[in-house]
């Protein structure tokens, strides 16, 4: 052998030894290891509620590794969106039933009983798709919502609050014919 082939051959290696440090990132090995491997069902959908970035964090693996193993667990999609949707629904339902609980208070806590069982599903089995009533009832809690601030404005009168008190029974009964 040469000294110029003896010269590559310790560059190829010098360039070998420097991409696997490079990879190494935050003490965890390359290709995600054993660690990835160890995670499971229970241990995984304890971290449902929060960004997939941050459980991977908390579980000491890649995002990728994290990714594969929730796949080989039958875990499609990283339920953290519909996890917390489910959530803001159950709070803009409590927060609009506040305000007529003396009417329809019953109404509202059947509904977020069953948003609540609805969220615990999804817990359990991220798969499954949210119904079309939970979605009708997220689309009709937003365009509440949204009348509400509309109406906070300015000059927006009275009239419009005392609109928003008759809507409300209403759309507590649409809701719970929704769920059943």
């Amino acid at each position: 052998m040469s000294s110029l082939d003896t010269a590559r051959e310790k560059s190829r290696k010098l360039d070998y030894d420097s991409v696997e440090q490079a990879t190494q990132v935050q003490g965890r090995p390359a290709g995600g290891g054993s660690e990835a491997k160890a995670l499971t069902f229970e241990l995984v959908s304890q971290h449902f509620s929060m960004p997939i970035e941050q459980a991977a964090r908390e579980l000491n693996v890649g995002v990728t590794g994290l990714k594969k193993r929730c796949r080989e667990l039958g875990i499609p999609r990283w339920p953290h969106r519909k996890v917390k949707s489910l959530q803001t629904l159950i709070d803009n339902v409590q927060e609009l039933g506040k305000e007529t609980e003396e009417v329809d208070g019953h109404l509202t806590r059947i509904v977020v009983e069953r948003l609540q069982q609805t969220k615990k599903l999804i817990e359990e089995r991220p798969e499954v798709p949210l119904d079309e009533k939970t979605k009708q009832l997220s689309q009709a809690c937003y365009k509440e919502n949204w009348k509400r601030k509309r109406g906070s404005r300015p000059g927006a009168g009275l009239r419009s609050d005392l609109d928003a008190q008759r809507r409300w029974p209403w759309f507590m009964t649409c809701l719970l014919h929704n769920l059943n």
